[in-house]
């Protein structure tokens, strides 16, 4: 067993049973950072986690971490053409320099275990970035920052790196956020007034789309049967999450929640998130948790020993892939198995 792995089995037996006062940063994560928003194989074993119930679902937790890297942030998985494999896509980096390259972990679960071959699947040159989603095919998209500090998309396929762009007038940033089997992508950009709106990229046109009556739309994921998940802010700043589905918005709200961001959707049509239950945590969140909206029915998703929880996506079996912060102030990576 490796030092890394010895290193994150200490972290878990210490953070089980504590609350967490520290929170992330909100350019450290994919939902708190808004629109920031060589290559080697190594393997590293998860720690499996069990956990009660969460409104009657039982999850099994297993934590993944890029190699010798104390912060990792999964942020989407593949939707599952094939049952048994997976693959995550996100960021890592160090203390210093959050979300400093893309990876790429691909492997199998078997009984709440996962068998993990890590890739570096950065954009070349350019920090910081972050890998958004990835298909069945492998196809990956992402977004990056270049030496201007300018937001850029792109997709990686077929080893090609392409950057994605929208073409509307006054348009600053971009960053391209899902991908569906049809290389169908979403995403967001900002214009010149710093306002957000979503995207589309199919068959190489783009348009662009705001949630009816919103100060500001963001699009994060696009599911095989074209659904398009993000959040949207209202005239009255309050932020929440939207499903688009044949033309129709569906607005997302946590019950009880002030603040609710969706993130994350299976061809089944369930849909993960984060909120906040208070003020505060809309600034920090401080106790932020994920949650999972399935055939009506809402389920919080709680890491065990964080008070931070964001769940970010959902593949066709139910598995929840996110990021929280542990106990010792480090980004980590969760696989939520039903």
């Amino acid at each position: 067993m490796t030092k890394q792995a010895l290193k994150h089995i200490a972290l878990t037996l210490a953070c089980l049973g504590l609350l967490l006062s520290a929170s992330p940063g909100l350019a450290q994560s994919k939902l708190a950072r808004g629109m920031l928003r060589r290559h080697g194989l190594a393997s590293v074993p998860a720690v499996p986690v069990s956990r009660p119930p969460q409104n009657g679902v039982a999850y099994n937790f297993t934590f993944i971490d890029y190699p010798e890297t104390p912060a990792t942030g999964g942020v989407a998985i593949n939707l599952g053409a094939i049952p048994s494999a997976l693959e995550v896509v996100g960021f890592y980096g160090n203390a210093s320099v959050f979300g400093s390259n893309s990876f790429a972990v691909r492997g199998t679960v078997n009984k709440g275990v996962v068998n993990e071959a890590f890739e570096d699947v950065s954009f070349p040159g350019a920090s910081p970035q972050s890998a958004e989603d990835v298909n069945d095919k492998g196809q990956i998209v992402g977004v990056y920052l270049d030496s201007s500090n300018v937001q850029h998309g792109y997709e990686l396929s077929g080893g090609v790196f392409t950057t994605i762009d929208v073409p509307f007038s006054g348009a600053t940033n971009t960053a391209a956020e899902g991908i569906n089997n049809a290389d169908q992508i979403v995403g967001g950009w900002t214009d010149s007034s710093e306002n957000e709106h979503g995207f589309m990229l199919i068959a190489g046109t783009y348009t662009s789309f705001d949630y009816p009556a919103a100060t500001q739309t963001w699009a994060y994921t696009i599911n095989n049967n074209g659904d398009i998940v993000g959040y949207y802010t209202d005239t009255s700043n309050v932020t929440h999450g939207f499903v688009l589905s044949g033309g129709t918005y569906t607005s997302i709200d946590v019950p009880g929640a002030v603040e609710t961001l969706a993130s994350g959707s299976n061809d089944h049509g369930d849909v993960v998130g984060v909120y906040c239950t208070v003020e505060s945590c809309i600034a920090q969140f401080d106790g932020a948790e994920g949650f999972l909206l399935s055939k009506g029915v809402f389920t919080t998703i709680s890491v065990p020993g964080s008070s931070y929880t964001e769940a970010d996506d959902i593949n066709n079996k139910g598995i929840i892939v996110g990021l929280f912060k542990d106990c010792s102030g480090a980004y980590r990576t969760f696989l939520a198995t039903p």
